[in-house]
């Protein structure tokens, strides 16, 4: 094997004065000198006959070492590095003491031929396209204000959470969560734009170059991909992002976490350390062939199959022996969104979980006068209700018959106070509803979820109504 070695003796110092008659008085350790701290830096030929192999050892006791070794930084007591190219490859040294921080001197390694075995894990292919090759990747948000395959350029996680496919749904601890917001209707998170682009190309090295467009600065330098861990560290650069959260997160480029890699889509985790509570700020890119050979869609809302008890919308709502029924808003759970396909965004069961929340304003007082919010359909097409305060209104009503499931009022315009809460129920801009979801009790439908459609996000608030006959 060859050998770079330094072996040198430590010294501590600590000064401490005492006296019965003073207050004790304290120094810091001396500044450590460079000649004090010893390591080693291996190649390993059996491994590698090119020296692609160096282990890195750190041998001097209370003290850590940062090593800076070009494709990657650790402060671990040993590190095992792997160099899939032959080159040149300076490592750089810091060493930690308690007199406080002391940059070694860099050493230079020589690796004599490639390895690129080190790089044939079909993640370095998804991310570089291949050995030989490179790959120019997107923030999935462009200056029209379109995220092509994911709802919006930023998700956010909890800081347990990491690589998707792996784990219990990418979850490693206890602080496990996500929010995956659309874009559209929370432009707030950044701001549409051109947000430049990053290749990593496998070409001759494990070279990163970035054009952020929206922070007015490009980058080089290299990358390493721990397909192992599902990290990714890269020197010299860092992934692109908006600027309003660029001071939020003290590193974006070193052991970043990868939820999901494939080959047009991957999510980069980058840990919000100095603004709000610390979590997962994950950005969403997609791959330059995925977006030129993107074609928007025009499907229409999808129609999940609701259970209508065995009739026509308008069977369920009005058709009983009196032909009227009356639905009273539920006191448990009377509010929440769906997405499209109708799963609720919010687990909510019961008005404690309604106060977990801390945001909903709904709480266990507010349930004596919800269920006084009624509205009756009768089978002649008239419609009338009563909320919480007496106020009555009628009008009439009709029902798709195109399997939608939409209801449009006409002369009424259905609106109840949910108590204490800012959210009230209403109707959108058409003066329209659509029956998300049902629930039977025994062989009756006694439960209905009418959905108000979000004009900018694809999700429904829905409104839970009980038969109150």
């Amino acid at each position: 094997m060859k050998k770079i070695k330094l072996i040198l003796t430590t010294c501590w110092v600590l000064a401490l004065l005492v006296s019965s008659c003073a207050p004790d008085t304290y120094s810091l350790d001396g500044v450590t000198d460079k000649s004090d701290i010893h390591y080693e830096i291996t190649q390993d030929l059996a491994a590698d006959p090119g020296g692609n192999t160096v282990i890195l050892k750190n041998t001097t006791p209370g003290v850590i070492l940062n090593w800076d070794y070009g494709t990657g930084k650790s402060d671990k007591a040993e590190v095992k590095v792997q160099y899939a190219f032959k080159g040149n490859y300076t490592i750089k040294i810091t060493a930690v003491t308690g007199g406080g921080l002391v940059e070694l001197d860099p050493v230079t390694i020589t690796v004599a031929q490639d390895n690129l075995s080190y790089v044939d894990d079909p993640l370095w292919t998804a991310l570089s396209g291949g050995v030989g090759k490179s790959k120019i990747w997107y923030l999935d948000l462009n200056a029209e204000g379109v995220s092509k395959f994911f709802a919006g350029p930023q998700f956010f996680y909890g800081m347990d959470n990491g690589w998707l496919e792996g784990g219990d749904n990418g979850c490693y601890g206890t602080d496990c969560w996500n929010w995956s917001p659309e874009w559209k209707g929370n432009e707030w998170l950044m701001p549409q734009g051109d947000y430049g682009s990053m290749t990593f190309s496998l070409s001759g090295g494990a070279l990163i170059t970035t054009d952020h467009k929206m922070l007015g600065k490009k980058e080089s330098g290299t990358y390493f991909l721990d397909t192992t861990n599902k990290t990714i560290t890269l020197t010299g650069a860092t992934i692109l992002h908006d600027a309003g959260k660029d001071g939020c997160a003290s590193n974006w480029s070193t052991n970043l976490k990868i939820l999901s890699l494939t080959e047009n889509t991957m999510q980069i985790g980058v840990v919000r350390d100095k603004c709000e509570t610390p979590a997962l700020l994950v950005y969403n890119f997609i791959s330059k062939d995925y977006s030129d050979n993107w074609v928007p869609s025009d499907t229409p809302d999808p129609n999940p199959e609701i259970d209508l008890d065995g009739g026509s919308v308008g069977d369920l709502l009005s058709t009983t022996t009196t032909s009227t029924k009356t639905w009273h808003l539920s006191k448990d759970t009377p509010f929440n969104w769906t997405d499209l396909e109708g799963a609720f965004l919010n687990n909510w069961n019961s008005v404690a979980d309604y106060e977990a929340a801390g945001w909903t304003g709904y709480v266990a007082a507010d349930q004596a006068t919800v269920v006084n919010n009624k509205i009756s359909f009768s089978e002649n097409g008239t419609v009338t209700t009563v909320d919480s305060t007496g106020k009555t209104a009628s009008g009439t009503f009709t029902t798709s018959t195109d399997g939608t499931n939409v209801i449009t009022f006409t002369g009424i315009t259905p609106t109840f106070p949910i108590g204490s809460s800012w959210a009230t129920v209403s109707t959108t801009e058409n003066n329209q509803w659509k029956i998300i979801k049902t629930a039977k009790t025994g062989n009756v439908v006694t439960d209905i979820w009418f959905g108000k459609r979000d004009p900018a996000k694809s999700e429904y608030m829905v409104f839970h109504f009980v038969l109150s006959n």
